[in-house]
């Protein structure tokens, strides 16, 4: 009986399925690493272009789009002075009073509607015509009816956020298996038990789903209710600086707010890992 020996050009492809501590530690770091490292990287090369682009190529002209140093000076003008916390604080504050409302009434409503096929045929003709209406469309008859102040962008907002979710809720609640509800009562369970061990942790996927998508919806809706009428937030900010063609200011504005949007949705993926351990363990 023979044995066949592993060659040794397969050994470096086999080093991968090591456990990590038996790999080298500068393997290690970097596996742990690469990922911020790479992303840094490409922001800063994508910060180097912009500031080459517009400071020596010009393939546009660097009024429309000026220099990333000129931004930064803005940025930290603007921060040193105040006026970007602010307003920021203000949109914000908006922004996170919106979104918690739609949470709040989006969910329990989403659950009941895809629980029960009287509420859900009852409300679901409601529901489908304000999620195909522009919501964007009622800006002047909301700033009419609460004037420039922070009423009227938190309606806004909480428009924008409950029907991701409260679609996204009903689904989850609706494509839940006949096999394991079967499963469970089979087992004894009563509907109390197999709503609160079957049905919400299958669902449970489809409501952050839809609260990720709210959370984009609502940013860009903070934003917009603020450009078209307000009287503070980071919007208002942006456009105060372009009405004078300060660019760079404008610039500085809209950076902020990809700062403010990347945090708030890392915020929310770290709530998301918390809430699904399971989903890196299935992810390829």
């Amino acid at each position: 009986m023979s044995y066949t020996s592993t060659p040794i050009k397969d050994l470096p492809a086999m080093e991968k399925f090591l456990p990590l501590e038996k790999v080298s530690f500068i393997r290690r770091t970097w596996e742990k690493t690469k990922t911020g490292v790479l992303s840094i990287l490409g922001i800063l090369l994508f910060l180097g272009f912009w500031e080459v682009q517009s400071r020596y190529i010009q393939w546009i002209e660097p009024f429309f789009i000026p220099p990333f140093s000129d931004v930064a000076r803005e940025l930290w003008k603007g921060l040193a002075n105040l006026q970007i916390p602010t307003n920021l604080i203000w949109s914000f504050r908006n922004y996170l009073v919106g979104y918690l409302i739609a949470i709040a009434t989006a969910v329990p409503l989403g659950l009941a509607m895809g629980s029960f096929p009287v509420v859900n045929r009852l409300l679901s003709p409601y529901l489908w015509i304000g999620f195909v209406m522009p919501r964007l469309a009622f800006i002047p008859v909301i700033i009419i009816a609460m004037g420039f102040g922070p009423e009227g962008k938190i309606l806004l907002i909480f428009i924008s956020c409950f029907f991701p979710i409260i679609i996204n809720t009903i689904a989850g609640v609706q494509t839940v298996s006949p096999s394991l509800v079967k499963v469970g009562r089979l087992f004894g369970g009563s509907k109390l038990l197999i709503y609160r061990k079957i049905i919400l942790p299958y669902a449970i996927n489809f409501v952050l789903t839809g609260m990720r998508i709210a959370a984009r919806t609502g940013l860009v809706v903070m934003y917009a209710t603020e450009i078209f009428g307000s009287s503070a937030g980071l919007g208002y900010w942006v456009i105060l600086q372009t009405d004078v063609f300060n660019m760079a200011g404008g610039f500085a504005g809209v950076l902020v707010l990809v700062i403010t949007a990347i945090t708030a949705l890392s915020i929310f993926d770290f709530l998301d890992n918390l809430f699904r351990p399971w989903k890196s363990e299935v992810a390829f």
